[in-house]
């Protein structure tokens, strides 16, 4: 299993959390494997690595968030993701959970 992440350096505020929630919902879903990180600066950098927004977190390539029917959007800028709280610019580890368990599933071929 592939799980990257891209973060810019206008959402540096939520980095530790970010990691925090990923960190957990790897935990939660038996997943121990290493995160490819990668930082932008711009639109640019953001559009050569399909970022939608920071976070932009994906399981082997897709989205946690839109899985396969992701946007077209490319953007360094902040990411807001819709939760039960209202919108946040970090995602709910329930969402990367099921991500996760979800590649699981795909790659044992259930």
């Amino acid at each position: 299993m592939e799980i990257t992440m891209v973060l810019t350096e206008r959402g540096k505020d939520h980095w530790d959390k970010i990691r925090e929630v990923l960190k957990e919902s790897m935990e939660e879903a038996g997943v121990d494997v290493e995160v490819q990180e990668t930082t932008i600066r711009d639109d640019e950098d953001a559009i050569a690595v399909k970022c939608i927004g920071s976070p932009t977190i994906r399981v082997n390539g897709l989205d946690v968030e839109y899985m396969e029917r992701e946007p077209d959007e490319r953007s360094a800028g902040m990411r807001y993701f819709n939760t039960v709280a209202g919108w946040k610019p970090v995602p709910e580890k329930g969402m990367i959970v099921r991500a996760l368990e979800k590649a699981k599933e795909l790659e044992a071929g259930t």
